[in-house]
């Protein structure tokens, strides 16, 4: 069968190709394996970057949060369980002592939270978080973690002390957390835990994950977002016309999402032809994970489509009251 619109794809999951045309690629049995994960929807694994510690006391603030002061066990690069307030403080003590050249603002410590969907085993994910921490930071750097079961996804909060061994700082680059989403799937997959990290742009996911400050603001009806106000009143005002927006990046990614949905339909056809049963199955799989895409829409448009879908209501008692008038029977 035609081989190049898979191949496409297989380069589009492997994020070498966003929006241009794919160069010649072999096809792989780890590509196909990719491909039927994300269209069977396996749960995406999460790799977030939330913060970090400056100086002791931040620092040593995050450790409590995370052990529920002291409640809950650290474990670190070595294997070794620390338990209780005195130990963290200890921790604590001895990645402070040689802080280097740092100066008051140095972020001593990055803060991490690995997680996956609810109904995942807390202890698989545990497992995982354990093998991602040993895989990308355990030959320079000293850590801890805690696994939190107290919601409905079982999460691990990792803090990473970011001065290593050679004396070097970690620093996280663009491009960091998607490569550690996918080691972090691969633990998983490790332990037998049906994991995948394929980059939003491919699922056809157009919105950004929310920060977590700012998730943690929208979490209290005491307050709210001064970006959530100002775009609401940017959408309001664009809604009446008053406002226009230039924002050319979102036809950018109206182009890349319709070149991926291409992608994907294109390679749907190829399987189709296949002579291989698996193949043809996987095809219209495709075709229905396409179908399921979430729409196009950025931030600004939802809110746009709100407050067209609130000014209809508003207008609809006023509507029925013309209406009633209108059939009123003269007195």
């Amino acid at each position: 069968m035609a081989s190049a619109a898979y191949d496409t794809l297989d380069n589009l999951m492997r994020g070498e190709v966003i929006g241009k045309k794919a160069p010649g690629a072999k096809r792989t049995r780890s590509g196909y394996s990719a491909i039927s994960s994300v269209v069977k929807k396996a749960p995406e694994v999460m790799v977030k970057v939330t913060g970090n510690g400056k100086g002791a006391a931040h620092a040593g603030a995050h450790l409590e949060y995370i052990t529920r002061n002291g409640k809950l066990e650290l474990e670190d690069e070595n294997g070794g369980l620390i338990i209780g307030k005195k130990e963290v403080k200890a921790l604590l003590k001895e990645w402070m002592e040689n802080r280097g050249n740092a100066k008051e603002n140095t972020r001593d410590t990055t803060h991490i939270i690995l997680s996956m969907p609810k109904g995942v085993n807390k202890e698989d994910v545990k497992k995982g978080a354990r093998g991602f921490s040993k895989k990308q930071f355990g030959l320079n750097h000293q850590y801890a973690f805690a696994l939190h079961d107290d919601t409905d996804n079982p999460h691990v909060h990792l803090v990473v002390r970011n001065l290593g061994f050679d004396n070097k700082r970690l620093h996280v680059k663009k491009g960091d957390p998607q490569k550690w989403r996918e080691t972090f799937a691969s633990e998983l997959n490790k332990v037998g835990v049906n994991a995948s990290a394929t980059h939003r742009t491919i699922r056809g996911v157009i919105k950004k994950g929310t920060k977590q400050a700012v998730h943690q603001i929208r979490q209290d009806e005491n307050r709210l977002a001064k970006t959530d106000v100002s775009k609401k009143v940017q959408a309001a005002k664009e809604y009446q016309g008053k406002y226009k927006p230039s924002k050319p990046w979102e036809k950018k990614i109206s182009e890349r999402q319709t070149h991926v949905r291409k992608v994907w339909l294109q390679a749907s056809k190829d399987l189709a032809k296949s002579t291989r049963a698996e193949d043809r199955e996987l095809s219209k799989e495709i075709l229905t994970f396409v179908n399921d895409m979430p729409p196009m829409k950025t931030e600004r448009h939802e809110m746009l489509d709100q407050i067209k879908a609130l000014h209809q209501q508003q207008k609809q008692p006023q509507n029925q009251n013309i209406k009633e008038n209108q059939q009123a029977p003269d007195r």
